[in-house]
């Protein structure tokens, strides 16, 4: 068995691996703390699955934590184990698209998951997870939320604002005016969604882009990444927030990397 971790800003994913096949996955809270994040998957995972870290083959952490997490395990670059995961899930994948908290990265593979290109956007733009959490709280939704609300909207607004900061004095701006929150939020999503997009265009992304990331089960942000880019996508699975994870166990055999 392969234990595979990805240390997030916001949180920690972990997945279990066996022979190739996903077996369990589990997230908890990072709160700036890599180990005990760590410590407290492998809870889970020992909790539901009876399976404690000496029972595993290999363990490999990927993520914004893994330069923080204990020096006993082996790392991997994320941008690799995004392709790696992305070809495993889906084979004829040759794009793939993370939407993660901090920030979303776009990349081309080949059909070996070999990273040919990758972009990704710049950290103060709307292209990301807490770009949106931060809007959505100054609007009173929540990210879980935001695609129902947008459905209702009956206006077509526009965003300017790259930055959070500006974002969200824009919105209190057009609320000041009267804008209806569903408005408001489906011009967030538009606004987001064109920012990402222009990721994959930037890195030639073509069909059978795999989407992974939180973002990634938000039916709206869906539906406008696939009319912007017209392409296919796919939902990475078992779950997409697991992506990174799944490729950090993936590396196992190549160990560090």
């Amino acid at each position: 068995m392969i234990l595979g971790c990805d240390i997030g800003t916001g949180f920690t994913k972990a997945v279990v691996l066996q022979g190739g096949e996903f077996v369990y996955g589990t997230r908890v809270e990072t709160l700036a703390r890599p180990n005990r994040a760590m410590e407290l998957a492998l809870e889970n995972i020992t909790a539901e699955k009876g399976v404690k870290a000496d029972d595993f083959d290999d363990i490999v952490v990927t993520g914004w934590g893994q330069g923080k997490a204990s020096a006993k395990y082996k790392t991997a670059a994320t941008i690799k184990c995004l392709a790696r995961a992305a070809v495993w899930a889906e084979p004829s994948c040759r794009s793939v698209l993370c939407m993660g908290t901090q920030q979303s990265v776009a990349l081309s593979v080949n059909d070996k998951g070999r990273v040919l290109r990758y972009m990704m956007n710049d950290k103060c733009a709307s292209g990301a997870g807490m770009f949106l959490q931060v809007i959505l709280e100054a609007l009173g939704c929540s990210v879980e939320e935001c695609a129902e609300i947008a459905g209702s909207a009956d206006k077509k607004l526009s965003m300017s604002s790259q930055c959070a900061v500006f974002a969200e004095s824009e919105v209190v701006s057009l609320i000041n005016d009267g804008e209806s929150v569903a408005n408001i939020v489906s011009a967030i999503l538009d606004s987001l969604s064109k920012n990402i997009a222009s990721l994959c265009k930037k890195v030639n992304a073509t069909d059978a882009l795999v989407l992974g990331g939180g973002l990634a089960n938000n039916e709206r942000i869906f539906e406008l990444l696939q009319g912007a880019l017209r392409k296919k996508l796919h939902v990475f699975r078992p779950e997409p927030d697991l992506i990174a994870a799944v490729g950090a166990a993936l590396s196992a055999n190549g160990g560090t990397t």
